[in-house]
């Protein structure tokens, strides 16, 4: 993530997004990343379509633990966020499709990379629980500590099935 991926949400997704109802357009990214720079456990990711960025990712690759396979390392996804004009919810017909699919499939890799077998967790937003349910995630329910967000984490198997059908 690059000060170039930082200018694009600054400019040209920020605007459309105060403009919805979206849960996360209150994010700062420049921030998470500032915040995330000193910490060596995260990585920063974008996708970029036709010089622009399209999605947004913060992973952390250290710290979680699975709740499938406890005493397990998993890669949890701190934060993703696609552009405001890949989202179904804001624009009927949007410019890419799949880009939140891409990056979580990115992290499965990640976390094969690393050793865990696949294994990925995150805290969900209200809107996006169906889409972490279609992929199979297992939802664990609200966390009183993360602000009553649903917490999903996927298998093993289940990575494996999503990274062949890529």
């Amino acid at each position: 993530m690059s000060d170039s991926h930082l200018a694009d949400f600054e400019i040209f997704w920020k605007p459309r997004l105060k403009a919805t109802d979206q849960e996360d357009k209150h994010w700062d990214w420049i921030k998470k990343r500032n915040v995330t720079d000193v910490q060596p456990n995260y990585e920063r990711y974008a996708l970029v379509c036709e010089r622009i960025t399209q999605g947004l990712m913060l992973l952390e690759i250290d710290w979680h633990r699975s709740r499938l396979k406890p005493g397990k390392n998993l890669v949890y996804i701190d934060f993703l966020a696609t552009a405001p004009w890949n989202r179904k919810l804001i624009e009927e017909a949007q410019s890419y499709k799949h880009i939140g699919g891409n990056l979580i499939a990115f992290a499965i890799e990640r976390s094969f990379d690393l050793g865990y077998k696949g294994r990925i967790g995150l805290h969900s937003l209200s809107r996006a629980e169906e889409f972490y349910n279609r992929l199979k995630m297992t939802n664990f329910g609200e966390d009183i500590d993360k602000q009553k967000l649903k917490y999903f984490e996927l298998s093993e198997e289940e990575a494996r099935k999503i990274m062949a059908s890529d």
